[in-house]
């Protein structure tokens, strides 16, 4: 399978959305971008700390239409972090990622670990590896 497109989502922390943080974020889209993928980033991804702790939901979101988008090759998590967990009532209360769901690469560690978990149980497979923001 060729990866034309990565989607990057931010289910954990969203410090990929810090200012401070925006010559990392260029530095990986740069790298990226040398092999040929385009990259996509996620409605809520750059919305910074505050937002993605205050809004599992928009998170969710953001997996589901990753899923969704059949122009997306491959799902990346910008970073692990903490609170994912906050997610599962966006995405097993009515069988939303079950219907969204889609076999397609999707790739991130740490805190991820539970996205990874979901997705298997819907038998989605996945890779447990390296995320966009650590080098």
């Amino acid at each position: 399978m060729k990866v034309r497109k990565i989607g990057i989502v931010s289910l954990s922390s969203g410090i990929m959305g810090e200012e401070f943080l925006k010559h990392e974020v260029d530095i990986g889209v740069n790298r990226l971008k040398k092999y040929g993928v385009e990259i996509k980033f996620m409605p809520n991804s750059l919305k910074g700390m505050d937002f993605i702790k205050s809004n599992p939901k928009a998170r969710a979101q953001d997996l589901l239409d990753a899923m969704l988008d059949d122009s997306i090759d491959m799902i990346l998590c910008a970073i692990g972090g903490e609170e994912t967990y906050r997610l599962l009532p966006y995405l097993f209360d009515n069988n939303e990622l079950q219907k969204a769901a889609r076999q397609k690469i999707f790739l991130g560690f740490s805190d991820t670990t539970m996205n990874h978990f979901m997705l298997h149980k819907l038998g989605i497979k996945t890779f447990y590896g390296q995320a966009f923001l650590p080098d």
